[in-house]
């Protein structure tokens, strides 16, 4: 049943036909359909808003899809506000059904309770805007202030200044916004050689003479579909409007990365202001939860400036500060600290005897024994001392470099995502999950090798292999490790010889030597206790192999290289 009577001849203002109402202004309304099985919350929604103020009309009221999709299909309608649960024909069903029909209607989902399946699958077919009951009056009317600026820019509107005017605006808004990807793509331009009045004329800016603060706003979000963050991205952004409007004397922001970076300019009574309002952006945008599940925000301040040419300088300490979000994630505010040289205990993360197991495993193709490394490395960095968000940027980049490396090394065909690997880390806000994507993306890559080329070596070879990388120290023969997997000896021999390009014994002093290298390099080991631990009880004919294979001695190797 229809809560109003309907002119059957109204038609969709993007449709570009026929006359539809206008209020007091002369301006086209833009008609809405209200759609809630709760006749108490359309009356809400009716009257939480100047409908008429604000460019809309109610044209109908119904409670159930069914009666919905009738009602649209007799009097078509600009913008659909439904509930997601209704009886009979719920409100995805419904948005799927006109959608296919009538693409350009806007909808609204609100809901009395938290649905992130729906949530999801709304953002995925194209709504608006999704709001949860009970519903705010500021909420709802930043979402309507959005559908008729969309309206605005689709209707060729008679009335050619409006149209110029908001033409310029955004236009204007978009260069205001080019000033930060400039600053941070060129800072060397801004470094002294421009001045304040020339930046505020070229980037229609009004900076004056009084602090910057720098500000780098990160939302996490679990799900890594694009659409979704897009979506979060697009709701954050709202909020900055919402709240951050009159804050101080000059505010410039924009979206980039998918983080938010901003520039606040005025008085230090203003920029306190400033921390007050972001602190409510934080705790609103955390309130999104409730749509996107999990939602994280970091904020990080860069160094107050007061100077406009050394602005960029204030943003390199904000993403400093931002890094050590692996650490102080509890803080509202990220601010850069005083750091030493990580380089020694990445030395100490990442040392040689490390590179060494983990390229043995990705010869081997462990991928129990990569994935058992990552979680030490996961404890170690979780554990450090110096809570230095950095280190972890540089352990996991490391990481990842090593296992180009050894894919280079071992002739495994794996296409190079090291760009997309470290856009990921910027994504995300703990050493758990950095430890995850690496576990992740490595595991399957190697698999997904595996499947496509049946491994370069054969089964019975790399078992082999493994066999003599765990056992090199013991007086291994051929006949031994030909046995140890089931193969006659003579045959084991030429299969070896075909997959390794060496013999047996060529490839078991390989392995030793390279495992003495190891050992006089990370050890103060005497020379005759390394010769016994890699399998040489005779320490002459292990110096011989020695200098045959790498033409130093055991001590001149250690001297040189150590």
């Amino acid at each position: 049943m229809y809560g109003h009577d309907i002119d059957k001849g109204a038609l969709r203002t993007v449709s570009g036909t026929g006359n539809q109402g206008k209020n007091g202004r002369g301006e086209v309304m833009i008609k809405v359909l209200l759609a809630d099985d709760e006749k108490k919350v359309c009356q809400l929604i009716t009257h939480l808003v100047d409908w008429k103020e604000l460019g809309f009309e109610i044209v109908g009221i119904v409670n159930d899809g069914e009666s919905a999709y009738r009602f649209i299909q007799e009097h078509p309608v600009d913008v659909m506000i439904t509930d997601i649960r209704m009886p009979e024909c719920d409100g995805m069903e419904l948005i799927e059904k006109a959608k296919a029909v009538y693409p350009e209607i806007h909808f609204v989902i609100i809901s009395g309770y938290s649905q992130f399946d729906y949530a999801q699958n709304a953002i995925r077919y194209g709504v608006e805007d999704y709001l949860l009951k009970p519903i705010r009056k500021k909420d709802l009317t930043a979402t309507l202030k959005k559908i008729s600026d969309k309206y605005t820019a689709e209707m060729k509107v008679e009335e050619k200044w409006e149209h110029i005017q908001k033409s310029l605006k955004e236009n204007e808004e978009k260069v205001r916004g080019s000033l930060l990807h400039n600053l941070l793509a060129r800072p060397e331009e801004f470094a002294g050689l421009l001045a304040r009045e020339k930046i505020n004329r070229e980037y229609h800016c009004d900076f004056v003479d009084d602090i910057y603060q720098t500000v780098i706003l990160k939302p996490v979000l679990t799900a890594q579909e694009p659409e979704t963050r897009r979506m979060l991205l697009k709701k954050v952004m709202g909020i900055m409007d919402q709240l951050m409007d009159g804050v101080c004397h000059e505010k410039v922001y924009a979206d980039m990365n998918e983080d938010v970076y901003c520039i606040f300019n005025g008085s230090a009574e203003e920029i306190e202001r400033v921390y007050k309002k972001l602190k409510r952006v934080r705790l609103d945008i955390i309130r999104l939860q409730d749509v996107f599940e999990q939602v994280t925000v970091y904020i990080a301040l860069g160094d107050v400036k007061e100077e406009f040419s050394t602005v960029w300088e204030s943003f390199e300490s904000a993403g400093r500060a931002m890094n050590d979000r692996f650490y102080y994630n509890d803080q509202v505010f990220l601010t850069a600290r005083e750091k030493k040289s990580t380089q020694e205990i990445l030395g100490r993360i990442i040392n040689n005897t490390f590179k060494k197991r983990f390229l043995n495993y990705i010869e081997i193709m462990d991928l129990e024994s990569i994935s058992a490394e990552l979680d030490k490395i996961k404890k170690m960095l979780i554990e450090s001392e110096e809570k230095d968000g950095s280190l972890v940027a540089k352990v996991y980049e490391e990481i990842i470099t090593l296992f180009y490396l050894g894919i280079h090394n071992y002739n495994i065909s794996i296409p190079n995502q090291y760009t997309e690997l470290l856009a990921k880390l910027q994504k995300i806000g703990t050493i758990e999950e950095a430890v995850h994507i690496l576990k992740n993306y490595m595991i399957q890559a190697l698999e997904g090798w595996y499947r496509e080329k049946k491994y370069v070596e054969s089964k019975p070879i790399r078992m082999a292999k493994k066999y003599i990388a765990d056992h090199y120290y013991l007086p291994l023969t051929l006949e031994m490790v030909s046995g140890e997997i089931g193969f006659n000896a003579s045959y084991f021999s030429s299969l070896f010889k075909k997959e390794t390009g060496m013999n047996f014994s060529e490839y078991l002093i390989k392995v030793r030597i390279d495992n003495a290298k190891n050992l006089l390099l990370n050890t103060g080991d005497q020379v005759v206790d390394i010769s016994e631990a890699v399998g040489y009880s005779d320490i002459k004919h292990f110096s011989k192999l020695f200098k045959k294979v790498t033409g130093l001695t055991p001590t001149e190797f250690r001297k040189l290289y150590n």
